[in-house]
């Protein structure tokens, strides 16, 4: 044992391992008693938890199956299923299974009690109740099912579902009380836990102090005489007590006494030492002096490095390709230090930036870029440098001989072309093989970047085509992200939104771009509803939504569709479509269907009625011919009705015709006021005729229905009667007739809505006046089509004014415009193709008697060959010619078939009425015989005379609506 003490106290080491070891020993002891119970805690928790589950398991498979096989039972009472009934005794098979399992998991008074009362339950349930209510039930015995019900059927369910509750609840406030004794035993564990970490602490510090107290003083002992001794003071070290030690301690005190007496011993040899140190010192100044230089040349090496870092950022700093060509010159001249340099892209603009050159030098350099020296780039694509005497403009002041070097560097793409040069020019030195390799390896870099740049200048190409694209599209098209973010629209978008341009919404929240859609329209919340569904809810099956922008008067129609990349979905496309034409088309459908209803219906009413008494009654003469009269009159409405129908869809189709001819308007006027006077007995009319030309071009019969309507409609819309006025009068190259009545007035906001189809004012001094609302739309198309205008003016309570502008023609009369006429028709050349002798000579002397040049022929085909060899300004054509080798049809064919003859007008004569025919075949005007030989005079100037005015480009006038 004394030998075992002696082997510690000799070292401090071995004192101190063995302080540590039962430091340690003690810890894990108890860290591991500690963890050992906490373990046992949570297995014996895991354990008790897995009983009371398992239990809870078979009691929910109890429970679910005695619920199926309520269920059950009454799905079979209620619909007489077998299926049910099948399912009742499989569930019993169920409920018994689960009940041996928690026989088999039972471990509690509680446990078993609730299998017995369950077994007696599903005895009784299964064994009693079931078997007599299907008997009952099967026997239609519905009263026997009753009253099992009633009389405790009922009762035992709900009493046995009581039990079920009042056990699955215990099971669960025996888990609950399980988990809390974890958690109180728990928290005694970590009680502990705490305890035993601050005794372990408390040992630590004790054994820390303990060591300290045996190392700490002697060693301060010996520190302050060591700081005497290096203050070269006096020394008295009292080693007895520090020596008696064995440990290293009292080996330490040992071996610095003995220091202390070499120290002075070795004074000299330290002396020596010393001398020698400062022969030392100088060598490590030389030293010193080699570090300085290597540090100046990491220095420049890492001003390089910059410059580098310098052109590196540079060239991925922008995406514009000058920029970025201007800073690869400027900081390659850096690296280089050249005195000047340029970069030359090899594309059709010759891009290009220098450095230290001027404007007519980089001109020159681009002119020759495929001359001379650059020549070698492009065949061997590889750098090479020059040195040159330096030219008398460059050497500026200096008047000695100098040299400059050039350094010409290809820029290669991934194809290895040349897709740029570099050419640089430095004074002061040449290049090394070193810097050239650096230089080619920068040259791969700038091709890397202008490559960027190409793809960038690619990809915005073609991003400007698609937004091109969409802003040539109509509807407002509107792409927003999963987040309802703004990224693509078009100018139709930018204007529904009220924005200045596309760059306002580029980016912009779903909040930004939405309030001022959603405040624009009338929907307000459905629209946002609608929008929010689609873009955060991914409702991709809604159906296109409409909404009203009332500011702007627009019917806008919005459907969306979902982006997918890869299957994933980017975002949503919204379209804007507007629909307010097709929801006006439809608003006019619905107003046209009431109309016509009402407007037919009334005058059929009249017919129907008036025919039914006139068939069932027995009537005077007078009262026939009075209910005669009334029946003609309304089914002559009827027509005028069905007629302006008609002229609509013929003028929608563009199938309507005018056949137009020279016609005084005073006469057309007068007649349809002759006509209208009988309609009336409290109008005035007057006709004020302030010009004497009023001649027009147009078709007599449309230009009549024009001021029918317009006149009847002064009538109508003047119940009260007053004078109604028509003016006809010159305004500039236009004759103006005005048609004014002195009645209602229209209102100023129905006026642009008043040449629409089937709009009709809506007031109630109108709601008793008729109409369709189609008279205007046709007076509007007829004008259009005779190249005028219509106009209106109002005023309420005092009537209005319905203006017509027609093109003004003046007929040559007398003088030099007669003479000028005469040469014309002296100048045309007609011919006849007529077999009857006597009609042929009297055409011929009326066309002669009017200055035309007229030959005749009989036979079809020498009218042919006569047509094709003199080409007639006109031809007046007979169809039964008496020669049967061609008719007048086929002479008609053959002309309209021969593109050097299609343009001669032809004016048939013929008694046969096919007049339908004819036009079809392209003749531009039709005579049934007999007509006054007069007629066709006029005819054929009427022709010319257009044909002058459309600058010798001939359009048959019964052609010239379409």
């Amino acid at each position: 044992m004394e030998k075992m003490r002696n082997y510690f106290r000799q070292s401090l080491a071995r004192q101190f391992v063995v302080l540590v070891t039962s430091f340690l020993v003690v810890f894990v002891i108890g860290a591991a008693s500690l963890f050992l119970y906490q373990t046992s805690l949570t297995s014996t928790f895991e354990q008790k938890k897995e009983q009371i589950e398992t239990k809870m398991k078979y009691a929910q498979e109890i429970e679910r199956a005695f619920n199926q096989a309520f269920s059950d039972a009454r799905g079979y009472l209620a619909f007489n299923r077998k299926e049910f009934k099948l399912s009742i005794f499989r569930e019993q098979e169920n409920a018994q299974t689960a009940l041996d399992a928690l026989e088999l998991a039972a471990t509690t008074k509680d446990d078993t009690q609730f299998l017995l009362k369950a077994r007696q339950f599903a005895s009784y349930y299964f064994g009693t109740l079931v078997p007599q209510a299907i008997e009952a039930f099967e026997n239609g015995n519905m009263q026997k099912v009753l009253s099992l019900s009633e009389n405790g059927g009922t009762a035992s369910i709900e009493q046995f579902q009581f039990q079920m509750k009042t056990y699955k609840n215990k099971l669960t406030e025996q888990l609950d009380a399980e988990f809390q004794q974890l958690r109180n035993d728990q928290t005694t564990a970590q009680t502990a836990f705490i305890l035993f970490i601050f005794t372990i602490l408390t040992i630590l510090i004790t054994i820390a102090r303990m060591m300290m107290r045996k190392i700490g003083k002697p060693l301060n002992e010996l520190a302050k005489v060591a700081e005497k001794i290096a203050n070269d003071e006096q020394v008295i070290y009292d080693v007895r007590e520090a020596t008696n030690r064995e440990d290293e301690i009292g080996k330490l005190a040992n071996a610095f006494n003995k220091m202390l007496a070499s120290i002075q011993e070795k004074e000299e040899s330290l002396m020596a030492h010393n001398e020698e140190l400062l022969a030392q010192q100088d060598e490590l100044e030389v030293q010193q002096a080699e570090l300085e230089q290597a540090l100046e040349t990491m220095q420049a090496r890492e001003k390089e490095l910059k410059r580098h870092n310098e052109f590196v950022h540079g060239l991925s700093s922008s995406l514009d390709k000058q920029d970025v060509l201007q800073s690869i010159v400027f900081h390659m001249a850096r690296i280089m230090e050249a005195d000047r340099g340029v970069i030359v892209l090899m594309n059709d603009e010759k891009t290009h930036a220098a450095f230290g050159l001027s404007a007519h030098g980089v001109e020159q350099f681009l002119t020759y870029i495929y001359n001379g020296l650059h020549q070698r780039l492009f065949e061997q694509k590889k750098p090479f440098m020059l040195k040159r005497e330096v030219s008398a403009s460059e050497k500026g002041y200096h008047e000695e001989t100098m040299f400059v070097h050039d350094i010409f560097l290809p820029v290669l793409s991934n194809e290895n072309e040349v897709e740029a040069i570099l050419v640089f020019s430095r004074f002061g030195g040449p290049f090394s093989d070193e810097e050239m390799q650096e230089y080619v390896g920068l040259t791969k870099q700038i091709s890397i970047s202008l490559q960027k740049i190409a793809l960038y200048e690619q990809s915005e190409q073609a991003r400007e085509t698609v937004q091109h694209i969409l802003n040539t599209v109509q509807e407002g098209i509107h792409f927003v992200d999963k987040n309802g973010n703004s990224k693509i629209v078009n100018k139709q978008m930018v204007a529904l939104l009220q924005k200045q341009s596309i760059a306002e919404l580029e980016g912009a929240s779903y909040e930004q771009w939405a309030r001022g859609l959603v405040e624009q329209s009338d929907a307000g919340k459905t629209l946002c509803d609608y929008l929010q569904s689609i873009i955060f809810n991914g409702d991709e099956e809604r159906e296109p939504f409409v909404y009203h922008l009332p500011q702007k008067r627009k019917v806008i129609q919005v459907y969306a569709k979902p982006l997918y990349r890869n299957g994933e979905r980017q975002g949503t496309v919204f379209v804007h479509r507007d629909i307010t034409k097709e929801f006006e088309v439809d608003q006019m459908k619905s107003e046209f269907v009431s109309t016509v209803s009402h407007e037919l219906r009334t005058p059929l009413s009249s017919v129907l009625g008036f025919t039914e008494l006139m068939l069932t009654k027995e009537l005077k003469p007078e009262r026939q011919k009075k209910y005669l009269t009334t029946i003609y009159q309304e089914a002559k409405r009827l027509t005028a009705l069905i007629n302006d129908f008609l002229d609509v869809q013929r003028m929608e189709s563009g199938k309507q015709t005018y056949d137009k001819k020279y016609e005084d308007l005073v006469s057309i006027i007068e007649n349809v006021i002759d006509t209208q006077k009988v309609n009336t007995t409290i109008h005035q009319f007057h006709v004020r005729k302030e010009t004497d030309k009023t001649t027009v071009l147009g078709d007599r019969d449309k230009l009549a229905q024009v001021f029918t309507n317009l006149i009847s409609n002064a009538i109508k819309y003047s119940p009260e009667g007053g004078n109604i006025t028509v003016r006809i009068y010159e305004r500039g190259n236009r004759l103006c007739v005005d048609v004014q009545d002195e009645g209602l007035g229209i209102p100023e906001e129905a006026i642009p809505n008043l040449f629409k189809k089937f709009y009709r004012v809506d007031n109630s001094d109108r709601r008793r006046i008729g109409g369709t609302g189609l008279g205007l739309a046709i007076v509007k198309e007829i004008v259009k089509a005779h190249e005028g205008e219509v106009t209106v003016t109002s005023e309420l309570k005092k009537g209005s004014t319905f203006t017509v502008s027609l093109p003004l023609v003046t007929l040559a009369r007398g003088g030099d415009d007669e003479r000028e006429t005469d040469e014309k028709q002296a100048r045309a050349h007609v011919i006849i193709v007529e077999d009857d002798e006597n009609l042929a000579a009297l055409l011929e002397a009326e066309l002669k008697d009017s200055g035309f040049r007229v030959k005749l022929v009989k036979e079809g085909k020498k009218a042919i060959e006569l047509i094709q060899k003199e080409k007639p300004d006109a031809v007046v054509l007979d169809i039964m010619l008496e020669e049967h080798d061609a008719s007048g049809w086929d002479v008609l064919k053959a002309l309209k078939q021969n593109e050097e003859l299609a343009h001669i007008p032809i004016i048939i004569s013929s008694a046969l009425e096919e007049r339908e025919k004819g036009m079809a075949l392209g003749a531009n005007s039709y005579l049934v015989k007999p007509y006054q030989p007069s007629q066709l005079s006029k005819t054929i100037l009427q022709m010319l005379l257009n044909k002058e005015r459309q600058g010798e480009i001939f359009v048959p006038l019964n052609e010239e609506a379409n």
